[in-house]
């Protein structure tokens, strides 16, 4: 027999915070998401359209809506690829209570036919499917039914398992390999479940690994700064540990002389980039740029803008280091460099 116990509110504030760290993941890698925990959705899918995330909807759809705004959720409208629809409306519910819900299910039938209704007359597909980030082996919610009399009613939906990526060889293995930035969210989600009751040393070791790990990946930039905020919402260390983290990205960066650094963690500091074999960029104390000398600086500046586009950085950051005007670098961004 399973028991529920009632939670406090220091404990619900903490529950908010956990559940934004996953909706914020999901939707700022979306396609990442996809392509790690749903493959067969992930490939049926046109991302060169624009994915849609219906936040209004979401809350209008929501079984829960009259007592508050839901956060461990996500509605997304996506493009399929071979056209024969105009697209499906995806339904993620997270669920990430350390206690399984006892009308999970029932939850995700509401949503699913609330977001069935309001979709009918455009004859719009559907989807649910669930990530469950709980610690519990045995909490498997998948299907809601219904039968008496004669009528039957059932719905059967995908579900990913975070901890089975700790209990099953191939899945174990999957995040060992794999390059996809999710991979490293999961193994924060699982040191995290291991750390919940450890010392604040034993958390920061933990924060360590996972730093560097990530940065051993060569993920772009703006990925490497979404998975360090990731860790930062799941691990929870104090504040006080802020310097010392900071301290270890810098060690990283040095040691792997990467070409990006986390905004989050961008303050007063010397940070070394290098973009590309023909264009060298070095931001010093004073944030100076030298560039190479064979060609003009405005020419250079372009060229420099090129790979920095390229590389995922942000317009602001692309301005500030070569000098170009705003509309210079929207305009070689939209050109597809």
């Amino acid at each position: 027999m399973i028991t529920y116990k009632q939670t406090t509110g220091k404990e619900e504030a903490e529950k908010s915070k956990y559940d934004s760290a996953w909706k914020k993941v999901i939707r700022q890698l979306f396609e990442d998401f996809l392509e790690f925990f749903f493959p067969g959705i992930h490939q049926a899918i046109d991302f060169s359209k624009k994915i849609e995330f219906l936040d209004k909807e979401l809350k209008e759809i929501d079984p829960d809506s009259n007592i508050g705004d839901r956060i461990a959720d996500v509605l997304a409208k996506v493009h399929l690829k071979d056209g024969s629809i105009k697209y499906i409306c995806v339904i993620i519910h997270i669920e990430v209570q350390d206690q399984p819900q006892p009308n999970f299910m029932e939850r995700m039938f509401i949503y699913y036919y609330r977001a069935f209704d309001k979709e009918k007359d455009e004859k719009i597909p559907i989807i649910s499917v669930a990530l469950l980030t709980d610690a519990n082996e045995n909490y498997r919610p998948d299907e809601y039914s219904i039968q008496l009399f004669g009528f039957e009613l059932r719905m059967k939906i995908p579900i990913v398992k975070i901890i089975d990526y700790r209990l099953k060889n191939e899945l174990k293995e999957k995040v060992e390999t794999s390059g996809n930035p999710m991979s490293m969210v999961v193994k924060a989600q699982l040191k995290s479940h291991e750390v919940k009751k450890a010392d604040d040393n034993t958390k920061f070791a933990v924060t360590k690994e996972l730093i560097r790990q990530s940065y051993k990946h060569g993920y772009t930039r703006e990925k490497t700064k979404i998975i360090l905020n990731f860790f930062d919402w799941v691990i929870r260390l104090p504040d006080v540990f802020k310097e010392r983290i900071k301290e270890e990205i810098k060690k990283v960066e040095e040691e792997y002389k990467m070409e990006y650094v986390p905004i989050w963690l961008r303050e007063e500091r010397e940070v070394g980039i290098k973009i590309g074999e023909e264009v060298g960029i070095k931001i010093g104390e004073e944030k100076g740029i030298k560039i190479g000398e064979e060609k003009g600086k405005e020419e250079m500046a372009v060229e420099t803008a090129k790979k920095m586009i390229k590389k995922g950085f942000e317009i602001d950051i692309i301005m500030e280091l070569t000098g170009l005007e705003k509309k210079e670098v929207e305009k070689l961004a939209s050109i597809g460099h």
